[in-house]
């Protein structure tokens, strides 16, 4: 049985859970173990397409993974164009946003999920992608629905809908993660030598993960920074 869940689903989620339905012969929508799926395949494991918050997945994994394998898909704006129009359609204006995410950007929404990236069930799948901001214009100043505005604008977002998937990422091992460390990085290290070496702004977050799965070790300090280093798979 099919069931409805996309009363709110966005352009950007519905185009890559049809891309992802067709690719894998999957069927969309669907019931497992209590939850709602965006996709099963053929062989029986689940594909979930996460546009926001990656959190929001803790509680549907903690029930799936024991007994499916589930392939998370996250994607990554590294480009983006706004596009304003009135509510007539009129184009008022179209303009390249200066904010841009980089692949270290993906940390910010792991920290509820490192109990299970090195889950043998799990396979994080990282989109970089351009995509296209829908904006309305209204005639004067408004506040969202949810009051998350701290000054009023005369605009709103409508939806996001993609452009261009510009390359995939796949994270299912230890060394996946580990490959997001520079060589050159010294067997042991500060947050700020590698942070100076990567230069994201999420070094400290991917870090603390990092940490948080095993991969990463505390070794001493050197003033109130830590002395951190890598846990090779086996160590």
């Amino acid at each position: 049985m099919i069931m409805i869940n996309t009363y709110a689903e966005s352009r950007l989620h519905k185009t890559l859970k049809n891309l992802y339905a067709a690719d894998s012969q999957g069927m969309v929508e669907q019931e497992v173990a209590g939850k709602i799926c965006d996709i099963v395949t053929r062989d029986g494991s689940i594909i979930e397409i996460q546009t926001g918050s990656l959190s929001k997945l803790h509680g549907k994994l903690g029930v799936l993974l024991p007994h499916y394998k589930v392939k998370v898909v996250y994607p990554l704006v590294v480009r983006k164009t706004i596009e304003t129009r009135k509510k007539d359609g009129t184009l008022v204006s179209c303009r390249k946003s200066p904010k841009k995410q980089c692949l270290l950007d993906m940390f910010a929404e792991l920290t509820a999920l490192f109990p299970y990236l090195l889950d043998k069930n799990f396979i994080l799948e990282v989109l970089e992608v351009s995509v296209v901001e829908h904006r309305i214009k209204e005639d004067a100043p408004v506040q969202l629905a949810n009051k998350s505005r701290r000054f009023k604008r005369d605009w709103y977002k409508e939806d996001k809908s993609l452009e261009v998937i510009h390359a995939t990422h796949q994270f299912a091992s230890a060394q996946d993660y580990l490959s997001l460390l520079p060589q050159e990085l010294p067997e042991t290290f500060t947050i700020k030598e590698a942070s100076s070496m990567l230069k994201g702004r999420n070094v400290p977050r991917m870090l603390w993960v990092l940490r948080k799965m095993g991969l990463v070790e505390q070794v001493g300090k050197q003033g109130r920074s830590m002395i951190l280093k890598k846990r090779e798979p086996g160590d």
